[in-house]
């Protein structure tokens, strides 16, 4: 039998304190252990064994001999240099940072794991200086809004490209009826290892035509080599409203003063007894209706419960290392109607064969089933309910039973004003959404020479995403077709087949100078199909909710659509002693989607580093770490949004008396080609005092030519307009994260980071100059492409109380005439600055963590604001915000909202900037506090690691407007369109590991 022996030890840093988590490895095995929350070690070794490795984060690694010795007493580890030593991963492969050119953020998966969000894109709101993250809907699995360094297109995409794994990832909301969703949210947050933010164009240019809005590099988490640990977190919590406004809807008394007083000022009563009378007899009030006070807030929200929990192993030997989890994810929206459930897997493998040839091969798995409510202006959207549905109605009568209408019969006449009873359409219809990934990548690295190496890597997606909507035949929208239901099917398939060879040429002896060339060809093809089926009249029975039980098929329809990329790319750098660094990169795509004429697009990059801290003269100085001066140039595309078949022309199917025929529907284009941005960047990292504090400053100026843009055409050609590449747009800005360690101690520690970004966007030129409109927007020449068209408000004339508006945008003269007022482009949905702020305390076994993000500058449009502060024309049919009870009363009044008068002829609660708010705010993001027991407890357990915490995320918001009645959160559009409310979580945890 082999003997053995117990070795022990204690590890600490420079200044005397434990290094927690440290790796502790007898060398050439994979036997080994982990320091504890005291920095001790203790496990068994071959009495063979004569040296140990010992590393940790941020530390050089230290052998330490042990032939003969039981205990190694205490040793010291030496801070590595973080600045010099961090290596961040870039397009096609990985890079050291001080040799990085590019601009490129990097986000550890510790940032976005076990965090109570159904995305990892939710996660990242504010973690990366210039990328606005952003949700219009808090509906558990939403979609997300994601925005590098402002909007650079109009028709097209502006989100980033994802690439996971290598994988070009298909990204955003696939389903048909659903609200929103989001294919990220199929991704357990938990198997991520790090993400990169690839910003200017040497980062971005290696992937072309698709990079032009950034782009994010996520690797998923492999093996490591050493004994087998395994991770089991536990986390259970509840949801509730993140956002409480103070204009919220009136209560009962409320609304009958602003009813009453509507009706006064009308002229159809004398006083408030004659309007109490009118509202009963012409508006069908109950008698006693004010005597009821029903809070619709409370009505159709929900306090839902959330969980999670996953399992993940590491280990292997030299030769081979696994990772394995699995995970369940639950979360119950705080709307009625609205949940979300999640299973996942995951399994990596790398093999080393033989000192040349490596393989690895991974696959991501997961199910999700997501309800969604409707939103926006659909009667069974019970956010619109919580703000429309008169007060003095209960949702349910006196015996429990659901109140169907004012009148309380079983008809499909809703409480009020088109609107359905919320619990009756939560209760009967259902609106689901299943969407199944597989994510997966093989790949095979040979090296043929020692610098000479060739990596082939096949990576692919498959998703398939159902829905099924029913509405059921008793009461609702889908009353009077005695019930209606549909069903969609989306199946996509998608792979990137990447194939290059890495050269990497010392040129001196000692290997300080040397270029790496990397060349090779890529391709993509996607596939996708859908089948969409519909129908009604279903039996009067809420059991049967599929379309197999319709009597009347109404729907069915079928097809197909694919498109491919063939690419070419070399990226070359060029080294010298770490002190200069040159870098480049050209890349071929030919793309399916464009005209034959314009097919192929060439990308390019030119960067720069210099690394002023290796110079001689800074060698003695004790300031700085880091000082890394980096400039960039280069060329990127935009294929995202375009439409797979615009360029050609096109002819649809038609039935015309039950006949079949074609019809043409695009002209086609077959100069269509892509969106071309063209960026510089300028940026300085720079790290002082012994990594104390680091950061990075950056300038940016990007402009993108060719817009995708509508030209109108004569109507007698039969079409109104066709897509051409016309217009160009400019964003310029600067960026400023910086972390910093004030102190840090033995006992104690603290960590800060803060990142602010500032962009400015320019609409440069469009089609003949001339201003293009979209919804409330308008697009116009030397103008943000987020820039508001509106009649500007002036507020209430104290005299009289009449609404005003400028007859002009330069706010000279006013006008009581809503006709004569003048429109303008000056309120924007941009925000001037975004950023977030987190903190990072350490005392002992405990650890307090909180995050900041926020948000200044921009405008939010309320797409709902005549109606709910219609200034008395619409206070008889629906509630009214608290706001209207500010109104003009008498002469001399301050006040923004005017007199209420019922019938009102000055359209006062017409479009204007009176329907914007400001979209400032700052949100406590998260916050957690931990406590990891000590390693005499753990011992007794059996575990290396036993973490405890408590976590709440969204808990306060702060410096909102105090008119706005919706959350501050509203997308990169800034649109309020009674979305899902956003929740706010308490939720506890533990997380053990062994």
């Amino acid at each position: 039998m082999a003997q053995t022996h117990t070795i022990t030890g204690t590890v600490l840093d420079g200044n005397g304190a434990p290094v927690i988590g440290a790796s502790v490895a007898v060398k050439g095995t994979n036997r080994g252990t982990s320091t504890g929350t005291d920095g001790s070690f203790s496990f068994t070794v071959s009495e063979s064994a004569k040296t140990l490795v010992i590393s940790a984060v941020y530390f050089a690694t230290l052998e330490v001999g042990i032939s003969g010795k039981a205990t190694i007493g205490s040793v010291a580890l030496q801070a590595a240099n973080k600045s010099l030593s961090e290596v961040v991963v870039v397009a096609y492969g990985t890079q050291s940072k001080t040799n990085v050119t590019g601009a490129v953020t990097t986000v550890s998966g510790t940032v976005v794991a076990d965090k109570p969000f159904t995305s990892v894109d939710k996660a990242l709101q504010g973690a990366v200086a210039g990328m606005q993250v952003s949700s219009t809907s808090g509906a558990p699995g939403s979609s997300t809004d994601i925005i590098i360094r402002g909007i650079g297109s109009i028709n097209a995409s502006a989100n980033p490209l994802w690439v996971i794994d290598g994988a070009i990832a298909t990204t955003g909301d696939l389903t048909v009826n659903t609200t929103t969703a989001n294919v990220l949210s199929t991704m357990n947050p938990d198997d991520i290892e790090s993400i990169s933010v690839l910003k200017d164009a040497a980062a971005t240019a290696p992937y072309g035509s698709r990079a032009a809005n950034g782009v994010i590099l996520v690797t998923t988490k492999k093996g490591h080599a050493g004994l087998t640990h395994i991770t089991v977190v536990g986390e259970f919590g509840q949801n509730s409203r993140a956002y409480n406004p103070s204009n919220k809807p009136e209560n009962s008394t409320q609304l009958q003063t602003t009813a009453g007083q509507a009706l006064v000022n009308g002229g159809y009563a004398a006083n408030q007894a004659g309007a109490d009378q009118i509202l009963i007899n012409d508006f069908g009030y109950p008698a006693n209706y004010t005597s009821t006070n029903t809070d619709w807030f409370n009505t159709v929200s929900q306090k839902g419960g959330q969980s999670q929990v996953s399992m993940s192993l590491s280990g292997g030997t030299d030769k081979t290392t696994i990772y394995a989890s699995a995970g369940y994810f639950d979360q119950k929206g705080i709307s009625l109607a609205s949940d979300f459930q999640r299973f996942t897997g995951a399994l990596a493998v790398t093999h080393k064969a033989s000192d040349r040839f490596m393989i690895t091969a991974n696959i991501n798995a997961s199910n999700t089933a997501q309800h969604t409510p409707s939103n926006g202006g659909t009667f069974a959207n019970p956010v619109l309910a919580s703000f429309f549905l008169l007060p003095w109605y209960t949702p349910r009568l006196p015996n429990g039973q659901f109140r169907y209408g004012a009148n309380d019969s079983l008809n499909e006449f809703p409480l009020t004003g088109g609107i359905f009873n919320p619990l009756i359409q939560a209760a009967w219809n259902t609106n689901l959404a299943q969407q199944t990934v597989l994510r997966g990548s093989t790949s095979g690295e040979l090296k043929i020479l020692d610098n000479l190496k060739v990596t082939s890597r096949f990576a692919g997606e498959y998703i398939a995403v159902q829905e099924d909507q029913y509405r059921n035949p008793f009461y609702g929208d889908g009353y009077g077709d005695q019930g209606d239901a549909s069903s969609n099917y989306n199946r996509v398939f998608d792979y990137t087949w990447s194939n290059f060879a890495d050269f990497k040429q010392k040129i001196n002896a000692d290997g300080d100078e040397y270029f790496d060339v990397k060349a090779g060809v890529e391709a993509y093809d996607a596939k996708n199909y859908t089948l969409a089926a519909g129908g009604h009249s279903f039996p009067q029975t809420l059991a049967l909710k599929y379309l197999v039980n319709t009597a009347v098929p109404t729907v069915a329809s079928a097809g197909p659509a694919e498109q491919t990329t063939w690419s070419e790319f070399g990226v070359a750098d060029f080294n010298y002693k770490d002190r200069y660094v040159v870098s480049g990169s050209l890349r071929r795509d030919e793309s399916s989607v464009f005209g034959s004429e314009h097919r192929w697009g060439t990308f390019y990059s030119v960067g720069g580093t210099w690394n002023i801290n290796e110079e001689t003269f800074m060698k003695q100085q004790k300031i700085f770490d880091l000082l890394k001066l980096r400039a960039s140039y280069g060329q990127t595309g935009n294929t995202n949004g375009f439409g797979l078949y615009t360029s050609l022309p096109q002819y649809g199917s038609s039935n015309y008396n039950e006949q079949a025929g074609l019809v043409p529907t695009n002209v086609g284009d077959s100069a269509l080609t892509w969106e071309k941005n063209k960026a510089l960047n300028i940026g300085v990292d720079f790290a002082v005092l012994k990594d104390r504090i680091d950061g990075t400053i950056e300038y940016y100026h990007r402009t993108t030519d060719d817009l995708l843009s509508p030209v109108p055409y004569s109507f007698t050609s039969g079409f109104a307009s066709q897509n051409e590449n016309i217009g160009s747009v400019v964003n310029k800005g600067i960026e400023f994260q910086i972390t910093g360690r004030p102190i840090v101690t033995r006992d104690f520690s603290w960590e800060i980071s803060f990142n602010i970004a500032h962009n400015i966007n320019r609409v440069t030129s469009l089609y003949q100059n001339k201003p293009i409109p979209n919804g409330s927007f308008e697009y116009t020449v030397g103008h943000d492409l987020q820039e508001y068209y509106l009649q500007q408000w002036a507020g209430v004339n104290a005299q009289t109380g009449a609404a005003q508006w400028y007859t002009e945008g330069t706010k000279g003269s006013l006008t009581t005439n809503y006709d004569s007022a003048g429109l303008a482009l000056n309120h924007s949905a941009t925000p001037s600055v975004f950023g977030g702020l987190q903190n990072t305390f350490t005392l002992g076994n405990f650890v307090l963590d909180f995050q900041f993000d926020y948000n200044y500058g921009n405008y939010i449009f309320d797409n709902w604001f005549n109606y709910l502060n219609s200034d008395g024309n619409y206070a008889g049919s629906y509630n009214q915000l608290s706001n209207q009870l500010n109104a003009w009363q008498k002469a001399g009044d301050k006040t923004n909202v005017p007199q209420v008068v019922y019938g009102d002829p000055s359209f006062s609660s017409s479009p204007s900037t009176r329907w914007l708010y400001k979209g400032n705010y700052i949100r406590l993001r998260n916050l957690q506090f931990a406590y990891n027991l000590p390693k005499d407890v753990l011992k007794q357990l059996h575990v290396d690691r036993l973490e405890i915490y408590i976590r709440g995320t969204n808990l306060a918001t702060f410096g909102v407007d105090k008119n706005l009645p919706y959350d501050p959160e509203s997308g990169s559009a800034s649109q309020a369109n009674l979305e899902v409310l956003i929740p706010k979580t308490i939720a506890g945890g533990i997380k053990i590991g062994f």
